[in-house]
């Protein structure tokens, strides 16, 4: 029933248009291609694909950073465009993404208070302290970071730094855009027994994005498989790993059966 659905996405498209030289555009290319999945209430999703494949594009859409050049995005039932005109702060509130660079996720000019703080500064200095010291702790991160800068921290502890930043708005939905894809094969294992602690926290669900499926095996049940911007499979996690359905999902499981990571 359409009531235990977070995001509807309805017949999306997003086009972008193929520069040619400094001034002429060429033809438009869909980087999502007429797509149409619905996102329930607390599921745990992996959205897995090659680069190319209209992860992030689709990404940016739900979290409100681009717009469908075609179809609609809903969110519990209201069209996304309209929630987003409407109030865009109370949407953040609810939604969150985490991208993959945590060296330009974070403003180096501010300070990791300031950082974490941004999201809530409605809230009184009470408030606003216990939020972030709850984050820091979840994160496992100790005060001390409160008064450095970005450019003081490792790759690894930025990207705690962005998992904070989501924790202290308190968010339904959680969207992570290949979240350890620049972090070393070590700090990536941190990241991820990190993420699997903090699932219980979004109620709503979370969208984990990687062309990885040895790392979303670790974190999620219900797989979609993107190519060249439309689901060409999904299903549950054993489901798809036992019996893939999809030639390009078969060709994905071939490259991550041997990985470290890997827990099929």
């Amino acid at each position: 029933m359409s009531d235990d659905f977070i995001f509807q996405i309805q017949n999306v498209s997003r086009a972008f248009a193929i520069r040619q030289g400094i001034l002429r555009k060429g033809p438009k290319f869909k980087a999502v291609d007429n797509l149409n999945l619905d996102l329930c209430r607390g599921g745990l999703y992996a959205l897995v694909g090659e680069s190319g494949s209209g992860k992030s594009t689709l990404a940016k859409m739900l979290a409100g950073l681009l717009k469908p050049t075609e179809g609609k995005i809903l969110f519990k039932k209201q069209d996304l465009q309209k929630v987003l005109k409407k109030n865009r702060e109370a949407y953040y509130q609810k939604v969150q993404i985490i991208f993959q660079n945590p060296y330009l996720a974070l403003d180096p000019r501010w300070k990791i208070k300031t950082i974490l703080e941004e999201g809530i500064q409605n809230l009184s200095a009470a408030e606003r302290n216990q939020r972030v010291a709850e984050a820091l702790e979840k994160v496992h991160l100790k005060k001390e970071y409160l008064m450095r800068k970005p450019q003081a921290l490792s790759g690894g502890e930025r990207q705690r730094v962005a998992i904070a930043r989501a924790l202290v708005m308190r968010p339904e939905f959680l969207i992570l855009d290949e979240p350890t894809s620049q972090l070393d094969v070590s700090v990536q294992a941190q990241i991820i027994g990190l993420l699997k602690a903090l699932r219980p926290s979004f109620k709503a669900g979370m969208l984990f994005i990687s062309h990885d499926l040895a790392l979303v095996s670790q974190l999620t049940e219900d797989w979609i498989v993107l190519y060249e911007g439309r689901v060409v499979e999904m299903g549950k996690k054993n489901q798809i790993l036992s019996s893939p359905k999809a030639p390009y999902t078969q060709k994905l499981l071939q490259s991550v059966i041997s990985t470290p990571y890997f827990s099929g």
